[in-house]
């Protein structure tokens, strides 16, 4: 595949009506699919060609996934998809283990209330964009469930944290999604992660949460290098 991105992007010329955002989730298929790399860099007349629509409604939705930070605006060299260093995605699992950690134990509290309640439909919903084998919606259902986790354990500060953290780890998300398709494992360390919560031992959660985070980063460093 060449540097620039000059993908086609199945499904011909974009007519709907919330054209920004069709542009966007095509975009990020190609991310999830590898059909854009890490690094490539992201040519506007290309894609606008290909999807059949504007430059300036390209860009609206280029901007969208640079605030998302799947791409990144790189100065004097154009838009690129983001490519992460092995240190940066060793520092984001590092953050992320302990504030993960301490949501999964505050749902642990009540693992039959609204709170975990909320999570288990979070589950469910990932379980069925698995099934449906549509990869874009099994990764977006994938980071809300993990969202889901950090918003029903009612913490303020937790919430305010994720749109930080929650950034890093779609990109995480997405290259482990690029680099290793298994939704069948996938569905498997999810269903367990959720059981774990629910049965509420604390040392448990905590080797479980920390294992889940680090076996992701660890498959997707390997595959990389």
């Amino acid at each position: 595949m060449p540097d620039t991105a000059a993908v086609t992007l199945s499904g011909g010329a974009v007519v709907t009506s919330t054209r920004r955002e069709e542009v966007s989730s095509r975009i990020r298929r190609a991310l999830l699919t590898g059909e854009l790399r890490p690094g490539q860099r992201i040519k506007e007349v290309h894609l606008a060609e290909a999807l059949g629509v504007s430059r300036p409604t390209l860009r609206e939705s280029l901007q969208q996934l640079i605030h998302e930070g799947s791409l990144v605006q790189v100065p004097y060299k154009g838009v690129h998809v983001a490519q992460p260093t092995a240190e940066e995605l060793r520092d984001v699992s590092e953050v992320r283990m302990p504030l993960e950690t301490m949501a999964a134990l505050r749902l642990a509290r009540d693992p039959h209330g609204p709170a975990m309640r909320g999570v288990r439909e979070a589950l469910d919903v990932h379980l069925a964009a698995i099934d449906s084998g549509d990869d874009l919606q099994a990764h977006v259902t994938h980071l809300a469930l993990h969202q889901a986790i950090w918003d029903f354990a009612e913490s303020p500060t937790l919430r305010k944290i994720w749109p930080l953290v929650g950034t890093q780890v779609q990109i995480a998300l997405t290259l482990d999604q690029a680099v290793r398709h298994d939704p069948e494992r996938d569905a498997v360390l999810h269903r367990r992660l959720v059981q774990v919560i629910e049965e509420g031992d604390e040392a448990t959660i905590v080797a479980e949460v920390e294992e889940h985070i680090r076996r992701s980063v660890d498959e997707v460093l390997r595959r990389l290098t």
